[in-house]
């Protein structure tokens, strides 16, 4: 089936009074290529999502989005250094003391440095919600494959259409070569009667070797063999029985159109010819730029 490498996911999983949150997106690029965003905790799953994910794509470049809200499984924790307080209370008695000073007042404790720390949660305390974060990121990919797999779909259609198109114009061109030709033995026959005196004869074997060497010279079957089987290898990779991915064999299968019909156009001594190959190429501009958006 044809895939859009364009696609989104979201899922999200209750676990208790946690809530996990997984969103992922993706665009065209040439290889595979995922970043991972998670909380410090949760950076422990990366080599698990990352083969999560690489399971249901195999092109494209992603982008994995992971939170959890209302859980203290990954919560930083404020604690209080009692020992960094016991010292202050100690230096403030002596204050007093010393000075007269009467320091009662506990929020003057609370701005100084080093009374509260915040401690992160570790690994362990995460391992708690795991099985949620990973069905979460296996639903969300899911959600992003249907997306991929309906943009593909119409994609393909488009695709058809424009193999279709290129095809048509091919025919058309190959039922025009016999004109060039016809049209080429008028301007050389017209040519030589004007030049050779009254009574000479054409001489038809010349004639013939000059057309011979004129039809050999302009022959395009070879290329436009080539240029229709690769549109049929293009048709039958969008066929709907494919799974495997099909945009870089495709896109390799226009590379080898565009250079079937460049020499056509080297071979083409003809304004018609020329406008032949003007729309093919155009044709095919369009489909390779609509195929970099497959997988």
């Amino acid at each position: 089936m044809i895939k859009s490498m364009t696609g989104f996911g979201l899922s999200e999983k209750y676990a208790g009074s946690a809530q996990v949150h997984s969103e992922i997106k993706s665009v065209n690029h040439r290889y595979f290529e995922c970043t991972f965003n998670a909380p410090k905790p949760l950076l422990y799953l990366e080599d698990q999502v990352r083969k999560i994910i690489r399971f249901y794509v195999h092109r494209g470049s992603l982008s994995l989005f992971l939170s959890v809200a209302g859980s203290s499984a990954i919560a930083s924790r404020v604690e209080t250094n009692w020992d960094v307080v016991d010292q202050y209370i100690r230096a403030a008695k002596k204050i007093e003391k010393r000075s007269g000073l009467s320091i009662s007042d506990a929020n003057a404790f609370l701005q100084l440095p080093g009374v509260f720390s915040l401690r992160e949660a570790d690994n362990q305390s995460a391992k708690v919600i795991e099985p949620f974060i990973l069905e979460a990121v296996h639903e969300s990919c899911e959600r992003l494959i249907r997306m991929r797999e309906k943009e593909g779909a119409a994609m393909r259609l488009d695709l058809l259409q424009r193999v279709q198109t290129i095809h048509h114009a091919v025919d058309a061109l190959e039922a025009f070569v016999p004109q060039i030709h016809a049209q080429y033995e008028q301007r050389l026959r017209s040519s030589v009667a004007a030049f050779l005196e009254k009574n000479q004869a054409i001489d038809e074997d010349r004639l013939m070797n000059e057309m011979a060497l004129f039809i050999n010279k302009t022959a395009i079957n070879e290329e436009t063999t080539r240029l229709k089987s690769h549109l049929q290898q293009c048709s039958d990779l969008l066929s709907e029985d494919e799974q495997e991915p099909v945009g870089r064999r495709i896109d390799f299968l226009i590379q080898e159109m565009n250079r079937e019909v460049n020499t056509i156009g080297s071979k083409g001594n003809h304004a018609e010819v020329t406008r032949f190959v003007v729309t093919i190429k155009n044709e095919i501009e369009r489909l390779r730029e609509q195929v970099q958006n497959i997988e």
